[in-house]
Parts: structure tokens; C-alpha cells; sequence
């Protein structure tokens, strides 16, 4: 697999970041690629922390502002539908908590960077995890 095209956009203060990274690559028909990166802050971040096999997540909402220190992840398809992985973490001026990304909303700025894909990656349902893994 080889990289296409690099993408890269701003989501502005209060805007909902996953919701504006979905309705980008929707409006740019990306449907495979790789998060490389996103920088800036959050006002407020729900994240999922998986606790056990198969697939049970717990929610964690966080109130910022936070820094976004890195975020990386997957632009893929399930069952022919767009499914976004992005794992992210955050800190303010003491800690640092990192996990997976289900909702934030912007402070003051985001910057995505996106690496469009040659080929079409996809997830698979596993049995073992109880999630929708990339497949093999």
C-alpha cells in the first residue's frame, strides 16, 4: 500500500471534532486512509478505555482545555461503511490521559492530517475481542 494524497484541515473552536473529520473525508470520498497526526486543544473529549475481552469499553468524559499532544489512527470501511480509529492523547499543565477518541469539542483549533491510501483498507468483527478489527 502506498500513500496518494496528504490531506490536511482545520476544525475551528466549537466545532465537533470526529463529526468534522467523518464529514471531511465524506465530502473528499476517502475511505481508506491513515490519521497521522492532529495537533491543537480541546474544550471537553469523551474517551473509551476497552476493560475486557470481548469488547467491553467504558467512557470517560474530560473538560479542558487540553492540549492535543499527538493522535493517530485509521480511515477504513466495515460492512461497506465508513469507520473511523483514532486514538489520541491529551494533557493539561499536570497530567496526561491518552485513549480512544469517541467525541470532542474543539478550543481552539485542530489540525488533521490525513494520508489517503492506494488501496482499500477494511475491518472485520472478531470473535475474540468483540470488535471490528482490520482484516488480515
Amino acid at each position: 500500500m502506498k500513500i496518494s494524497q496528504i490531506h490536511v484541515f482545520r476544525v475551528k473552536p466549537d466545532e465537533e471534532l470526529v463529526r468534522s473529520i467523518t464529514q471531511y473525508c465524506e465530502s473528499e470520498h476517502i475511505t481508506s486512509a491513515v490519521v497521522t497526526g492532529i495537533i491543537g486543544s480541546l474544550r471537553s473529549v469523551k474517551l473509551g478505555f476497552l476493560k475486557e475481552l470481548p469488547g467491553r469499553y467504558e467512557t470517560e468524559d474530560f473538560q479542558g482545555p487540553l492540549e492535543i499532544v499527538c493522535a493517530q489512527g485509521t480511515v477504513a470501511t466495515y460492512q461497506n461503511e465508513f469507520a473511523l480509529h483514532i486514538h489520541i492523547m491529551l494533557s493539561d499543565e499536570n497530567h496526561a490521559i491518552g485513549g480512544h477518541l469517541t467525541k470532542a469539542r474543539v478550543f481552539s483549533t485542530a489540525e488533521v492530517v490525513i494520508a489517503e491510501l492506494d488501496q482499500q483498507i477494511s475491518r472485520r468483527f472478531d470473535d475474540y475481542t468483540g470488535l471490528k478489527e482490520l482484516k488480515d
